[in-house]
């Protein structure tokens, strides 16, 4: 990793205000390059120990949700029920069939008899209930975004979100690339703006700024620095090249850490530059500093959040790479909690007095609201 620079306290003055926060800057860029970097090193080791510790609870709670589903199957074959407790069987048998099928790790040999079963106490087909349910969603997101998604037929969530992320980064892909086009042809002439004017422009920047927060708008801004058409002779082309080639290397394995090093190092920050620089050059050092720190922010944030999607946590603590195993002790709790409650319903279904006990339990619950 390069090593970050700072500016020296002289002997005789105070740093000024640019110098002091283009150290500051620095320090947190060194602080959340260290956290990104724990992260990346932890998350493997989190998910080994989440596979041998937490897995083997959640496949068993699963179990017991289908155990349960197919006792009280097996109740709704007989006789003896008053009206309100079939439907309530029926509606909890399909709504852990459908668990069964959306959650668990459902063998694909499994599947069928799992839509039978739900399709045999819902009064909508799991087929026919997924393509209503993506229709709603579709609607929703043709409303929230202004997009058209015609008649194409997603599968799963995942599939509808991601073909909406794709359009939503295309569109705006296109609209950049026209009013790039359009500053280029026709420049705006300035205008004089009043006081809240600079405020929405002011805040309109901060929020365009994190919008960019991603390892291809980095990549970008350096491929457009390092273009062979900006050499100045033989040597820079080739220095040029050099360079987009450990971009492209690093742009490839996704490491955000070297393609910002590469940003400070086409800066050509050094220490006898920094000690001469006025504050216009530092204010723009300073701006290219808070871009890089407000990137590795936003890529420390995806990394947390990645982490409580692909592992489905409820973390109860601010999550940090040295506390992972406290989130794991946190799981591997809460799956045997649902292990013990899982477990607790399932013997009370095992007779009829017990099962209508708890269908009574239910109702009264679902009453209280």
């Amino acid at each position: 990793m390069s090593r970050l620079l700072t500016i020296p306290q002289p002997a005789s003055a105070a740093l000024r205000p640019a110098q002091r926060k283009f150290n500051q800057l620095q320090e947190k860029i060194a602080a959340a390059r260290k956290l990104l970097q724990a992260w990346d090193v932890a998350l493997p080791a989190f998910t080994r120990l989440h596979q041998e510790r937490v897995r083997p609870l959640r496949l068993e709670a699963e179990r017991l949700r289908r155990d349960m589903a197919e006792q009280l199957d097996a109740w709704c074959q007989e006789k003896g029920w008053a009206q309100g407790e079939r439907a309530l069987m029926a509606t909890l048998i399909s709504e852990l069939a459908r668990e069964a099928l959306e959650q668990h790790e459902l063998p694909a040999a499994e599947r069928p008899r799992w839509e039978e079963l739900h399709d045999r106490h819902a009064e909508l087909g799991f087929d026919a209930q997924n393509s209503h349910e993506m229709e709603v969603l579709k609607r929703m997101f043709e409303a929230q975004t202004g997009l058209d998604l015609g008649d194409e037929a997603f599968d799963t969530e995942a599939d509808l979100l991601a073909h909406v992320r794709e359009r939503l980064q295309t569109e705006s892909e296109q609209r950049e690339e026209q009013a790039r086009r359009q500053a280029e042809a026709s420049p705006p002439p300035p205008k004089r703006q009043s006081a809240a004017q600079k405020k929405r422009a002011a805040e309109a920047a901060a929020v365009a700024a994190q919008a960019k927060q991603s390892l291809r708008e980095v990549f970008r801004k350096l491929a457009s620095s390092l273009h062979p058409d900006r050499a100045t002779d033989a040597a820079d082309a080739a220095r040029r090249t050099a360079l987009m080639q450990r971009a492209n290397a690093a742009y490839a394995k996704e490491d955000l850490l070297a393609l910002l090093n590469l940003q400070l190092e086409i800066e050509q920050i050094d220490a006898a530059h920094l000690r001469q620089a006025s504050d216009a050059q530092l204010q723009h050092f300073n701006a290219v500093l808070q871009e890089q720190l407000e990137e590795l922010q936003a890529e420390i944030a995806m990394r947390e959040r990645r982490l409580v999607a692909d592992h489905e946590l409820s973390p109860r603590r601010a999550l940090h790479p040295e506390r992972l195993a406290a989130v794991v002790a946190d799981a591997v709790a809460d799956w045997n909690a649902e292990l013990f409650h899982a477990g607790r319903e399932l013997g009370l279904l095992v007779t009829r007095e017990g099962t209508k006990r708890w269908l009574k339990k239910l109702k009264a619950e679902a009453r209280l609201g």
